[in-house]
């Protein structure tokens, strides 16, 4: 898929995605536009956690179908994105999802149910699905312990904007080979 087409269908999705968070949100009463109040700890929280996410790439790395993803999908796909690019899938994303996994499927069906949901959208392999599914739950537990949806969104797009930065700078290396010390993955494309 080009760069172009990528982008266009991120946006649709993403735009779909908020139509179906507060759509649910307004059917069911949940309090998803209350809970988008941001505050300078929100934010710093979130920032923080986003970039304690990082530091679990090399974890991942370590399983066979994650150095393959990574070599032969997300590194190439990154090497084409401009840092708007980026910038652009990192906030559309990080928003989007928080808003329907944290926003709307939490208080709907519980941290184990709207964790697992978030793991199977990024299931890539099974280890990224058992990953994905540990850090819904964390997002979960952000969400709660702040009561807002500010820090997941934060969180999610700050890991988003490192990592895909991170595999831009690592596809531009000549010979780059193996990448298991890098800190980089985005959490599925999207």
């Amino acid at each position: 898929m080009s760069r172009t087409a990528f982008l266009r269908l991120e946006a649709f999705l993403s735009l779909a995605l908020v139509g179906v968070s507060f759509a649910w949100a307004a059917l069911r009463d949940l309090p998803l536009a209350a809970a988008l109040v941001p505050t300078p700890g929100r934010v710093v929280a979130g920032g923080l956690a986003g970039a304690l996410l990082w530091t679990t790439i090399p974890l991942l790395l370590r399983a066979p179908s994650m150095r393959r993803v990574w070599h032969e999908v997300l590194r190439p796909f990154a090497a084409t994105l401009s840092t708007g690019d980026i910038a652009v899938i990192a906030a559309l994303s990080g928003t989007t999802e928080e808003l329907f996994f944290r926003g709307v499927l939490l208080p709907e069906t519980g941290v184990v149910a709207s964790s697992l949901c978030f793991g199977a959208l990024h299931a890539l392999t099974a280890t990224y699905f058992a990953w994905a599914t540990a850090v819904g739950a964390a997002m979960s537990a952000l969400t709660l312990a702040t009561g807002s949806l500010v820090a997941p969104i934060v969180a999610h797009a700050t890991y988003n904007f490192g990592a895909l930065l991170l595999l831009r700078r690592a596809a531009a290396r000549p010979g780059a080979g193996e990448t298991t010390a890098t800190i980089a993955s985005p959490h599925g494309i999207g």
